[in-house]
């Protein structure tokens, strides 16, 4: 149990990348920092009615973690996020075995437009049937500080929609079967080669706002699968392969990304007490990056 007890509590940290000064040991923001966008907001999250059967309110958080800018590159893909990406959910844990217990919103955002089009020519998208824009779908349930790897505070699987008229509606990069898998983390990576390691940055408030917190996670250590779906009976996914440069294998993608976060309780009681364990986490959080330097 006492190893659960842990779990929820780095989850909880993670859960908010997050909350608000009053977490004491976070670094002071920069006066720079990004505007908070309008879908950093917790109007998504789940209702008492959707937690599961019997859920203690004390117990559970909402999150909302927001990624409004960075990059994910793979293959002859470099895209740049210029529209935020959010996800979220609810999390807590029942008080008796202290089992964690998550309930996720789907990952919501608009498509991006992919520079060059499905010609990958910069200039030459300026044509409908020439524009490709991609769209970030969950290719499975996230995780949040897995237990097999203390690097990572977000597991995400992923499939991305290749949206263009001549592929059909069912063209993506990754699968239920064979999603996009990031491992991201606030510390450093350890990709294989060609790929070096790279750092993120761990959580900060925002100046314009102390409930909400800001954070850079990273990984360049996933690859990404081949397209399927693309065009009638597939017949066009070695085409849209051709253009992403896929497969891509582990250690020549990268993805960056920049992030805004809020959580709340599901009572007055939950919310000091999620503060209470974000401090815990965030004092880890630290000392492992401190170790490490």
């Amino acid at each position: 149990m006492t190893r659960l007890f842990h779990r929820w509590r780095a989850a909880a940290a993670a859960a908010a990348i997050t909350a608000s000064a009053l977490v004491a040991t976070a670094p002071p923001a920069s006066a720079d920092a990004a505007p908070i966008p309008p879908e950093v907001n917790l109007d998504d999250c789940p209702s008492l009615s959707e937690l599961p059967e019997g859920a203690d309110p004390n117990f559970w958080l909402c999150t909302v973690v927001v990624i409004t800018g960075g990059r994910l590159q793979f293959g002859n893909i470099d895209q740049q996020i210029d529209k935020p990406l959010s996800l979220t959910y609810a999390n807590g844990f029942d008080p008796v075995t202290l089992e964690q217990k998550y309930v996720f919103r789907p990952l919501k955002g608009e498509p991006l437009k992919v520079t060059g089009g499905v010609l990958g020519i910069p200039g030459s998208d300026v044509l409908p049937f020439l524009e490709l824009h991609a769209k970030s779908e969950l290719a499975g349930e996230p995780q949040v500080s897995p237990e097999d790897d203390p690097n990572t505070i977000y597991r995400l699987r992923l499939k991305i929609k290749s949206i263009n008229p001549l592929l059909g509606d069912t063209c993506y990069i990754g699968s239920e079967q064979d999603p996009i898998t990031l491992n991201l983390t606030f510390g450093t990576t350890n990709p294989p080669a060609p790929n070096k390691p790279i750092t993120g940055r761990g959580i900060e408030p925002h100046p314009d706002d102390p409930t909400v917190f800001t954070s850079t996670v990273v990984d360049n250590a996933f690859s990404v699968p081949k397209s399927t779906g693309c065009g009638p009976w597939g017949l066009l996914n070695g085409i849209a392969d051709f253009r992403a440069g896929l497969p891509a294998k582990a250690g020549t993608a990268t993805a960056v990304f920049e992030t805004m976060a809020k959580f709340r309780g599901y009572s007055e009681t939950s919310a000091y007490t999620s503060l209470a364990k974000v401090r815990a986490a965030q004092s880890k959080i630290e000392a492992k990056a401190e170790q490490a330097r």
